[in-house]
């Protein structure tokens, strides 16, 4: 019987090293704890599979097709894992097998997932259902059409990760665009900016002028105290900014601290959404934050740190918004989740994920627009100036945010036929 950590099979060599590994600790259970067991399986043998190869298979239960219809959606990520583990492991054959256990029966699908290891079979992705054996559902990820009547000024859009960074410049174009009303979720408070304090973007003269201050005052300040000081300072100045320029463009903006991952925080602000605003028709959810690690590395406060925002965050919310109002539902996803990326492994699988809920919903509400956007890296948000140079040497060119935003809205206006699944890079290609 197929179980979570089950090793349905390990071939050992001479020396006592299993050569393979079988990760099975995605087969049921809930979304963080069923990829962050897998992830902490493969963990525990990466150095082996760094140096010495060997086979790594992760199962999933997603349907036989990798995307499942039902509740299983939120256990479909470990593609992403196998995608980064290929790359972090180029010794090793690493491979995802779906088995939808649910049709099969854990008899049939022990069997097929044996015949399967046997057959010798190398295809990075593979499905096992009764239907056969299938790969993953091929998508296409096509040009689109601009329109530009789906989004108003009448509807209320719902933003997570909204008020900073990129994001903020999707919403802004959005708003220049369609004139909407817009309610951002973040966990910053808006730190007013104090009187004495010359207005600035720069953190490090920013802390040079509360240091200052701090001595004139006669008090003493730590260099973490001094960095969280500017932090909270320069967060505070980005959100009044975001408003402001929403504002500007002929949108509508308010801002809410709320942590949309606690559902006890999110209920009083979703509740004052509407009492402000009115009825919620669009959702975009842009939360998310790096823990960027190596598989060898990586520890399991880091995969909750990234899962929680993007992923515990958008059950929370689907569980309070009523699904059936929304004319928009828009993912921040990244390019991690289809090609994998080197220290991503639970960044690719929290945005695989997203992709597969972005499928199924737009299966169940066919008319709505729904996408999850899979954005390559951005001059700008969580690109900070090391990463950036990083990309430089790796000969990866940036998104212009002006280009990325632009792109963002055409995708939003481009009603029920936008792709579900979009992949964006430098050259803001569709697809």
């Amino acid at each position: 019987m197929l179980e979570a950590g089950f090793v349905i099979r390990e071939v050992t060599a001479p020396s006592g090293q299993a050569e393979a590994l079988i990760v099975a600790n995605a087969l049921n259970g809930p979304a963080l704890e069923a990829h962050t067991a897998a992830l902490a399986t493969v963990s525990a043998q990466a150095k082996r599979l760094e140096t010495r190869g060997g086979t790594l298979i992760l199962l999933q239960d997603t349907g036989g097709r990798f995307q499942p219809d039902d509740e299983r959606a939120w256990r479909s990520g470990l593609t992403g894992l196998a995608r980064t583990a290929a790359q972090e492991f180029p010794k090793a054959l690493v491979r995802a097998i779906d088995v939808d256990i649910a049709d099969l029966g854990a008899r049939s699908a022990s069997d097929r997932v044996v015949e399967e290891l046997l057959s010798g079979g190398t295809a990075p992705c593979i499905g096992l259902s009764a239907k056969g054996r299938l790969g993953p559902v091929e998508l296409a990820l096509g040009d689109f059409t601009p329109q530009t009547a789906q989004i108003g000024p009448q509807d209320v859009i719902l933003v997570t990760g909204g008020a900073r960074g990129v994001t903020a410049d999707c919403i802004i174009e959005l708003a220049r665009q369609t004139g909407a009303r817009f309610a951002l979720l973040g966990r910053s408070e808006i730190t007013p900016w104090p009187a004495d304090l010359d207005p600035s973007t720069d953190q490090k003269a920013l802390r040079g002028a509360l240091a200052a201050r701090a001595k004139a005052a006669g008090e003493k300040i730590t260099p973490a105290a001094l960095n969280a000081q500017a932090r909270a300072l320069l967060s505070g100045a980005e959100i009044r900014a975001t408003l402001t320029a929403i504002e500007q463009a002929g949108g509508t903006a308010l801002y809410l601290q709320a942590d949309v991952a606690n559902p006890t925080a999110l209920t009083p602000a979703l509740r004052q959404v509407e009492q402000s605003l009115g009825p919620i028709t669009g959702l975009v959810h842009g939360a998310g934050v790096l823990a960027d690690k190596r598989i060898a590395e990586k520890t399991a406060d880091q995969v909750a740190k990234v899962f929680t925002p993007k992923i515990a965050g958008l059950e929370t919310l689907l569980s309070q918004i009523d699904v059936n109002e929304l004319k928009t539902i828009a993912f921040f996803s990244s390019v991690a989740a289809r090609y994998g990326n080197v220290g991503q492994a639970d960044y690719a699988m929290a945005n695989e994920v997203l992709n597969r809920m972005a499928q199924k919903l737009k299966a169940a509400h066919p008319d709505a627009t729904v996408t999850s956007l899979g954005w390559g890296p951005w001059d700008g948000g969580m690109v900070d100036a090391t990463l950036k140079a990083k990309f430089a040497e790796m000969g990866i060119s940036l998104i212009p945010r002006e280009a990325g935003a632009k792109v963002f809205t055409e995708a939003l206006l481009a009603g029920r036929d936008c792709p579900v699944e979009l992949i964006i890079g430098s050259e803001i290609a569709h697809g």
